[in-house]
């Protein structure tokens, strides 16, 4: 249900926050790639509350971030391994939001959705960009 579908996105965006923080504690950004990154935390934040808000309405519970991420920390040596870290994760949102919209049965929250889909896709591709990789490689995303 919608409730559950929520409750999951929620879940990887407070991983997104996390990871973003990770990023940015590392010392490994330089400091146009760290603004970027505090930037795109602040998005998932925003996202994460949106959800959490909607979940709340819809008389569920929402999950509280984990106390721990299992990220690959002994692999983020350089700023480039932070990027394709981050880079990967938003890919990943891009297909989580992308399988969510078409199965929420409230049109509304497919929207959101749909919104947030479309703000993780261009971080993936500012992030792509960031690696000096072709932005938008594919014409559709799956």
């Amino acid at each position: 249900n919608d409730v559950n579908i929520l409750t999951t996105a929620l879940g990887a965006e407070q991983e997104a926050v996390a990871a973003y923080q990770l990023g940015a504690e590392s010392g490994l950004l330089q400091k146009p790639v760290l603004a970027l990154a505090t930037q795109f935390q602040g998005h998932h934040k925003q996202h994460a509350d949106a959800l959490a808000a909607t979940v709340k309405k819809l008389g569920g519970k929402p999950v509280e971030p984990k106390a721990k991420y299992d990220f690959p920390t002994d692999k983020l040596k350089s700023q480039t391994d932070v990027l394709n870290f981050a880079a990967g994760l938003e890919k990943g949102a891009v297909s989580a939001y992308l399988g969510a919209v078409p199965i929420l049965t409230d049109r509304e929250l497919a929207k959101v959705a749909a919104s947030i889909l479309g703000d993780e896709a261009m971080h993936w591709a500012v992030l792509r960009q960031a690696l000096g990789q072709d932005p938008v490689p594919v014409a559709f995303v799956s």
